[in-house]
């Protein structure tokens, strides 16, 4: 139905238009012949952009800006949403399942629509998606080095480009006509002591003229170095701020807490302590008592929590004799990186009109990802406890006068592993992609023809701060191991020794995936009409697209997070490592044919008309249309808009991944048990599961833009475009913390024992949530003039979001989430950029600026019942200077300050468990303060 009333709207345009034509009886005439490209967002050469909302970036903007990645640079733009898509905020051991799949990977996220509904291009190609979530480009993947400009369509482009174009295109257009030989090295080094230092060296070449030698081959290789910067190395990187609201919700600490259990020296009845308090004391803890819980390493009192966290079961009796740890601060700010970024491209004329190239490019990108040390209790297993006989044991009664204290029988405890050091893990990332194309005339219309094969694999190895159980089971056994180090102490070179031969290390999982793309197009004039040209263009897309996932390799490493007898049974069984379901090995085609035309209507009236079907092997078939116009109704004066409809489709690991059960890190209250059973009030060791699900369906768009652009003088365009995007079938991961915080809402997901009515488990996954409704206003600014013997240009490019509205099912209201917390990705108000950069002879320096707006903090009142609950986030602005100069023979300096006013993050409070950052918010802000960059290339010929 929609390609039928779309032909016959293409006929009724093309009708009218000769009509018109005719009425006019007008002919005109050229003999110049003006140079037409292609730009993203339309498969039909022209000459004139400006019908697109497009943001070209060029090299030189980017080196520039300040930006040495292209997550860097994407995160300045205001389209990018603020969102957790990068190597900090993923380095979590929290969240849903397939969040884990994510280590060490950085992704675009325009709308604030998700890193699936962004479509990443290379050259106008697709290029593989990161190798363990199967779901969208690793920008790590991209060579930035060898780019030429980067172009931004912040309109949906489904109608041109299939799938993932809901919420824009991002093209990276690498160099193609690059002659002779350069090195370039770059350093990076924050100003305030600890790391985060990054260096890069690069080395291009490229030899041939297309004008003169009818070829040309280049290559080019980069290679990169990020040291660690930790959440110690900032004094505001804090997770343990009681005046400000800031307390870590744990219940472990290095110098071990004694917990109440069945057959130890502290029973559940717990135990008065001293004389003239009756509280029942249900946990203890020597350092706490004597009030030096922070006089260990990352230590903190616990008894904040009484009142800032009293609705998580915090009480008197089970806080106030009771250490915590900052494990806030034990986050790093930024992960170490290495990282290997080769390109190769040759480029000959064929003839006059037709051209071939041949491209390689690939990367291997290693980022270190470090997590708390792991806690344990050993309440799961009594031979943990520490034994009566063992030179450790601490007799509470004698101590601190604990009088219910059994000083016969052992101490169960809990503690935080920071003997063992960080769970680290090694993330690797691998891409290659090989392409070949044709293009050129044929009988006067413009062809080209491409074929491409790209493989990403991706692979997670655990490098420190594991232990297999058995072995850490033994160690615990033996009483050799203090768990109540004093400060100033530390454990014998003997038990260190036992320690590191505990440890566990290898490959815990990896996974695959493939695209195979053959594609082809056809484009040119189809008749001159009064007032233009009538193009078109035609063309096919036929890919093959391969996911798959090992899941935890259980011959090597099982994951296991309790001492439990039948963990203990289980070959290779490690503590602490968060395991991950299998995903089979899983192909499909998608089939694919476009058809576009442009119609000059007018003089001054020019429409795009566009429809692509898709054809998906696992899914089925989905057709999308698109109309745009653009209208200059005078001089200077430009009116355009559009409206389309969109899809994406699940990816395989959506689809796929298996069923796994995990373990509840927190605590969790039963809303329903707990105002009866005090047992089920801070309940730990809550089972979750999540996992695929293969009935889901695409995600259906209906879009719409529409804008102006105004040059009131020949050196300053304005623009400003509305957008709006409405979403539905929206795939969404239903998170065991979102269930836990909407109970009302996933009731029916809490699986209860029908014996008891307790929480069996809670289910979690992928679903095809209801909908979302998401409208904003781009504008900005182009200045340019000439200011004593130079250059000055000046730019600026905001986004306005209006508004973000989603529901989770059908039957909840929209929430509104702009400038509101949350979890995931943050609708910020206002984001944008601007520079100011002036040119002059060999000098050539940019002042730019990145602008994000305040936000409401996490509402608190979910976890207290007192004191301050809500409370807004201050505001987020940072200033780069950078200068370059090329007065010297064949070598060019860039010199410049990242962050020139040493902004801080601002602070926050929100529960670190659903984000990552203590007392700050990556997704918002860079941990490094003011930075010095410097940077030479010299060119050998």
């Amino acid at each position: 139905m929609k390609l039928n009333k779309l032909a016959r709207s293409l006929a009724l345009v093309g009708i009218g238009t000769q009509l018109i034509g005719a009425a006019m009886a007008q002919t005109t005439t050229t003999t110049q012949k003006v140079e037409k490209v292609e730009v993203t967002g339309s498969s039909i050469k022209r000459v004139n952009q400006n019908a697109l909302p497009l943001q070209v970036i060029t090299a030189d903007e980017i080196r520039n800006s300040g930006s040495q990645t292209a997550e860097e640079l994407l995160n300045s733009l205001g389209e990018n949403s603020a969102n957790v898509d990068n190597a900090t905020s993923r380095n979590s051991v929290f969240g849903a399942d397939q969040d884990r799949l994510t280590g060490g990977s950085s992704f675009a996220n325009l709308r604030g629509l998700g890193p699936t509904g962004t479509l990443v291009l290379l050259n106008g190609r697709r290029v593989s998606t990161h190798g363990m979530s199967g779901g969208a480009v690793d920008l790590n993947a991209i060579p930035i080095e060898a780019v030429e400009r980067v172009e931004v369509l912040k309109d949906g482009a489904s109608a041109i480009y299939g799938t993932d174009a809901i919420g824009g295109v991002i093209n990276f257009i690498l160099k193609k006509n690059y002659q002779g030989a350069a090195l370039r090295v770059n350093l990076t080094n924050p100003m305030q002591s600890g790391g985060g230092q990054t260096k890069r060296a690069s080395i291009s070449g490229g030899y041939g003229s297309m004008e003169k030698d009818r070829f040309n081959v280049m290559a080019s290789l980069t290679m990169d170095r990020n040291t660690i910067l930790r959440g110690i190395d900032r004094q505001w990187a804090s997770g343990f701020n009681p005046a400000w609201g800031l307390s870590p919700d744990t219940t472990s600490a290095p110098h071990a807490n004694i917990i109440a259990s069945a057959g130890t020296a502290l029973t559940s009845a717990g135990t008065t302590v001293g004389t003239g308090d009756a509280t029942k004391y249900t946990n203890l803890n020597l350092l706490a008592y004597r009030n030096q819980c922070d006089q260990v390493p990352f230590g903190v009192a616990l008894s904040p929590n009484i009142t800032l966290w009293d609705k998580f079961g915090y009480t008197k009796a089970n806080a106030q004799f009771r250490c915590a740890t900052d494990y806030g601060r034990q986050f790093m700010l930024s992960p170490p990186k290495e990282g290997y970024n080769a390109l190769a491209r040759a480029t000959f004329a064929v003839t006059d009109t037709d051209t071939a190239f041949v491209e390689f490019n690939g990367s291997r990108t290693d980022v270190r990802s470090e997590f708390t040390p792991y806690q344990f209790s050993t309440s799961t297993n009594a031979i943990t406890n520490y034994p009566v006989n063992g030179p450790y044991y601490l007799n509470m009664k004698a101590l601190i006068g604990a009088n219910d204290f059994d000083p016969t029988k052992p101490i169960a405890y809990r503690l935080r592993m920071w003997d063992w050091g960080y769970r680290t893990v090694e993330n690797r990332s691998e891409n290659k992609r090989a392409a070949a194309g044709l293009d050129g005339e044929v009988f006067g219309y413009d062809y080209k023809l491409g074929v491409s094969k790209g493989e990403a694999k991706g692979s997670a190895y655990l490098y420190d701060g594991y232990a297999y159980t058995q072995k850490l089971v033994d160690l615990l056994a033996s009483g050799k191991y203090n768990p109540f180090l004093l400060p100033g102490q530390s454990q014998t070179q003997e038990v260190m020794q036992l320690i590191e031969a505990s440890k566990a290390r290898g490959r815990i999982f990896g996974g695959k995936t493939k695209v195979t793309q053959f594609d082809g197009g056809l484009s040119g004039s189809l008749m001159k009409l009064p007032a233009g040209s009538l193009d078109f263009a035609v063309g096919f897309d036929y890919r093959k697209e391969f996911y798959g996932f090992s899941g935890s390799e259980e011959a090597s490493i099982a994951c296991r997070d309790n001492f439990s007898a039948a963990n203990l049974l289980v070959k290779n069984a490690v503590m602490g490592c968060a395991s991950n379901a299998r995903s089979p090995d899983q192909e499909r085609t998608i089939k694919a044919a476009y058809a576009e035309l442009l119609v000059p209507v007018f003089k001054n009236l020019e429409l795009q008309l566009a429809v692509r079907t898709d054809k998906y092997s696992q899914i089925g078939s989905t057709t999308n249309p698109k109309i745009a116009f653009k209208f200059t109704p005078m001089r200077g004066l430009l009116f355009r808009g559009s409206a389309n409809t969109g899809f994406r489709a699940p990816t395989p690991q959506q689809l796929n991944l298996g069923m796994l059960e995990n373990t509840l890190t927190g605590v969790f209250n039963d809303p329903v048990r707990c105002p009866t059973d005090p047992t089920q009030c801070a309940r730990s060791g809550v089972l979750y599961r999540t996992g695929g699900n293969a009935l889901l369906k695409p995600e259906e768009s209906k879009q719409a833009t529409f804008g102006v652009v105004y040059e009131p003088m020949s050196n300053l365009q304005l623009f400003a475009d509305y957008w709006q995007v409405k979403l539905d079938d929206r795939i969404r991961t239903l998170s065991v913390t979102q269930m836990i915080t909407n109970y009302d809402l996933f009731k029916d997901n809490f699986v209860r024992d029908p014996a008891t009515g307790n929480v069996s488990y809670i289910q979690a996954g992928w679903v095809n949530a209801a909908s979302s409704e998401t409208k904003g206003l781009d504008m900005g600014a182009v200045f340019t003039s000439s200011l004593e013997g130079g250059r000055l240009t000046a730019k600026l490019n905001l986004t306005k979001m209006i508004s973000h509205k989603e529901r989770l099912i059908d039957t909840a209201p929209l929430v509104q989430y702009v400038g509101k917390w949350s979890s995931t990705t943050l609708y910020l108000p206002w984001k944008g950029s601007a520079s100011v950069a002036y040119k002059k002879g060999s000098f050539n320096t940019t002042l730019s600026a990145t602008y994000k707006d305040s936000y409401d903090d996490e509402d608190m009142s979910a976890y207290r019942s007192t004191g301050e609950t809500k409370r807004t986030i201050g505001s987020y602005t940072t200033f780069n200077l950078f200068t370059t100069y090329s007065g010297f023979k064949n070598m060019t300096i860039t010199g410049g300050i990242v962050n020139l006013f040493d902004k801080q993050p601002p602070f926050t409070w929100h529960n670190v468990d659903s984000v990552i950052g203590a007392g700050w918010d990556p997704r918002v802000a860079d941990p490094r303060g003011r930075t010095l960059s410097v940077s030479a290339k010299y060119e050998f010929f």
